[in-house]
């Protein structure tokens, strides 16, 4: 059996625990914008110019292709994260793509901590 290295949380924006790492676009969080989508999709899937799947799709690549080893280093670096964004806690969001991508690529090695309402 692997052993568990990390629970990735997600919350809304408001969560402010020692873990919060803030992934939106907006973001002011250096390591943290690596993880962010880009305008013209939080843009595009809001006005219906982009499907969700499309979405998922722009925001693999950018987790694949533009998020770089050092960025992936810095993520993985601690035992817990609770990755924030805007959107509300049952909509389609890029932090449950990126949890989802994760537990995909490491298996039962990440852990998905489910929402997170308090600090």
């Amino acid at each position: 059996m692997s052993q568990l290295l990390h629970t990735i949380y997600t919350a809304q924006y408001r969560y402010s625990g020692a873990d919060r790492t803030d992934i939106t676009v907006k973001g002011n969080e250096q390591n943290g914008r690596f993880f962010a989508p880009t305008w013209s999709m939080v843009m595009g899937v809001k006005q219906g110019k982009i499907s969700e799947e499309d979405y998922v799709k722009l925001y693999t690549d950018i987790l694949q292709n533009s998020v770089s080893v050092k960025s992936w280093d810095w993520f993985l670096s601690v035992p817990t994260r609770t990755l924030v964004c805007f959107c509300p806690k049952d909509a389609f969001c890029h932090r449950n793509i990126l949890v989802n991508y994760l537990t995909h690529i490491f298996g039962d090695r990440i852990k998905n901590g489910g929402f997170r309402t308090t600090n």
